[in-house]
């Protein structure tokens, strides 16, 4: 489905379009967790004639109601500076029908953080500032390149961390700019933040609720993702 691009910010959440055929699959770019580099990517996409763009991946929970795993398929996306993204609804209708009887689906506003909402404090005001339920790194980036370029816009996430988990500092900005994890610099880390070990055994876990949520609702959609 060339005409879909799609924007990953983990090489991981990309894998899950190996549900697909090789040859069905859409275009996928990783921005490695990159706000800047997933506007650039999707910029390119949108170059190369995709005339629409999908924002899926993982998210970190604003409200305590989201779980690890839960998806949100959100009608639009709230930036910090007042900023807010439509979704696209024909595209949106399109996914919520397929997935009709299957996912419970959260339709409710992401927000666009262009660095990790990683304390449940930060994560608390962000939630009162936008009135998000949920946030990511890639969206409004994906959503600004959508408009320029005036293509549908859409956003598959599923809940990483919850609102009540806190990701400990020195985990953070481990992620190659291909989207794949230092685990050296993560393994020194933890040597030097043993205490840490439980929180991150419980982010591993929580994170492949979340993969594995979109590798199902990938299943479920298709190439095309339910662009029509």
């Amino acid at each position: 489905m060339k005409n879909l691009g799609v924007i990953c910010g983990l090489t991981q959440e990309a894998d899950c379009l190996g549900v697909f055929p090789a040859d069905q699959r859409p275009s996928v770019r990783c921005s490695g967790a990159r706000t800047q580099r997933a506007f650039d990517l999707a910029r390119q996409l949108t170059a190369e004639g995709c005339r629409g763009l999908l924002s899926f991946g993982t998210a970190g929970g604003l409200t305590a109601d989201l779980k690890p795993g839960a998806v949100v398929i959100p009608q639009s996306v709230a930036v910090d500076d007042g900023r807010v993204y439509e979704t696209s609804e024909p595209w949106r209708d399109s996914v919520l029908r397929l997935l009709a009887g299957g996912e419970v689906i959260d339709t409710r506003t992401m927000a666009g953080a262009d660095a990790v909402v990683a304390t449940l404090a930060a994560k608390r005001a962000l939630a009162a500032r936008t009135d998000a339920v949920a946030v990511d790194m890639e969206s409004h980036a994906v959503a600004r390149a959508a408009q320029e370029a005036e293509v549908a816009f859409l956003v598959i996430r599923a809940v990483a961390d919850p609102a009540g988990q806190a990701i400990p500092d020195w985990v953070l900005g481990n992620i190659t700019e291909a989207g794949d994890p230092r685990y050296g610099a993560i393994l020194a880390g933890l040597l030097k933040n043993p205490w840490d070990l439980p929180a991150l055994i419980g982010l591993a876990g929580n994170n492949r609720k979340a993969i594995a949520a979109l590798r199902r609702v990938a299943g479920h959609l298709g190439p095309s993702f339910g662009l029509e």
